[in-house]
């Protein structure tokens, strides 16, 4: 009915020559396609007809928005090259109205935005002096208590969040699991579960879980019920329940691949390459992986990268186990390899548990490739690891 009505109002005000509302119409039919699963090029050629428009009209606050919500919509797509090119294009756009020069123009929700999603993006990456910098001028120029500290209130505690998971410090996520809730509760509920299954409360992290599922079907919001299935799949794996994890992934992947959800439709094919990793069928397990490795180092955060390479070792290791002689060498040096790439992403986010998991498989393909030096030194950089963090009762072979 919303859609309707949009598009009607769209209509009469094309007739009328209103420029502003059919433009501001359009780009919620575009906001609306976007949740609806709308491939991402018919989005784009609407937002590009009424671009032309707001340039020819020097119509600054539309070309602002229409920034912002490209950049959004890059995002959602998992482009995050794309993504990051349309913020600093809005970051470096000057006003075109030039009643408009002694207004500071870097105080709208669209800069908000734009700058919410560098933050996150360079999170990803590991650069968080960088996100400090830019938190640091959100901070001042949308003070807490105005219209839109909120949006930078949310990503700086995801960001946050995230950090103290990937370096192991859940007593640090804690308190930030409290404030996203306050800010956004589906957010917040769904860090709560992914805190309580990091701490081994698993039958807590399935009743949030399904709480959540049942919000975000209500509200269709699908990122977030893929999100929900695959965290759920991962609590089977922790009982063992690897054959009933997959009608979940394969329903997950059939909503991220309907909906154009390419970050997500990764995600979950590396998901299905563990669960059949683990079911014994490791060939099938590393052409999934092979499949998804290049969206995932061309796009993915630092920890997308480290999981994909260290999966992608792990089914070569498989596979040498079962190759003939004069070509099990070749696959464990290969395994090697994919490890050393492996354990670079990781160490740039300081994510020890990962480096612990590198440092012993490493250690074990040493020692069968008779490297003793480089098995000792494996073996002493896992101990040291091992010693510094502690046991979470997750092990290098129950997890993604």
């Amino acid at each position: 009915f919303f859609v309707v009505l949009t598009e009607d109002s769209v209509k009469i005000a094309a007739h009328f020559c209103l420029p502003y509302l059919a433009s501001l119409g359009i780009q919620s039919l575009v906001k609306q396609g976007a949740k609806q699963g709308m491939p991402a090029n018919k989005l784009l050629d609407a937002l590009r007809g009424t671009d032309i428009m707001h340039w020819k009209q020097s119509l600054s606050e539309l070309i602002e928005i229409s920034l912002a919500q490209t950049t959004s919509i890059w995002r959602m797509y998992g482009k995050s090259t794309m993504a990051r090119q349309q913020a600093q294009l809005l970051l470096n756009m000057n006003s075109l109205e030039p009643v408009n020069f002694s207004v500071q123009q870097n105080n709208t929700e669209a800069f908000a935005v734009a700058l919410c999603h560098l933050a996150e993006l360079h999170a990803e990456q590991g650069l968080y002096a960088v996100v400090s910098d830019i938190m640091k001028h959100l901070k001042q120029q949308f003070p807490p208590h105005t219209q839109h500290a909120k949006l930078w209130m949310l990503c700086d505690l995801k960001i946050q969040f995230e950090k103290a998971m990937n370096d192991g410090k859940y007593h640090l996520a804690e308190p930030h699991v409290t404030a996203i809730s306050a800010l956004n509760s589906t957010e917040g509920l769904y860090r709560k579960a992914q805190l309580l299954k990091a701490l081994n409360q698993t039958s807590e992290a399935s009743k949030i879980l399904q709480q959540l599922q049942q919000q975000c079907e209500k509200s269709k919001n699908i990122e977030m019920t893929i999100r929900v299935m695959l965290a759920s799949a991962e609590l089977h794996w922790d009982s063992s329940g690897f054959a009933t994890a997959l009608p979940l992934l394969l329903q997950a992947l059939s909503l991220s691949r309907q909906h154009n959800l390419q970050s997500l439709t990764s995600e979950t094919l590396l998901h299905l390459a563990f669960t059949q990793l683990m079911l014994g069928i490791p060939e099938q397990a590393l052409v999934l992986v092979q499949d998804v490795l290049e969206s995932v180092l061309a796009h993915g955060s630092l920890i997308d990268k480290g999981r994909a390479l260290l999966l992608a070792a792990r089914c070569q290791m498989a596979l040498a186990g079962a190759a003939a002689q004069e070509h099990r060498l070749t696959a464990l040096e290969q395994a090697v390899h994919t490890l050393d790439e492996a354990v670079v992403y990781f160490s740039q986010l300081d994510c020890k548990e990962r480096m612990r998991d590198i440092h012993y498989l490493q250690a074990r393909l040493h020692h069968t490739l008779g490297n003793i030096a480089q098995r000792n030194k494996c073996s002493m950089l896992f101990r040291l690891l091992d010693q510094e963090l502690p046991s979470s009762g997750m092990t290098v072979v129950s997890h993604l």
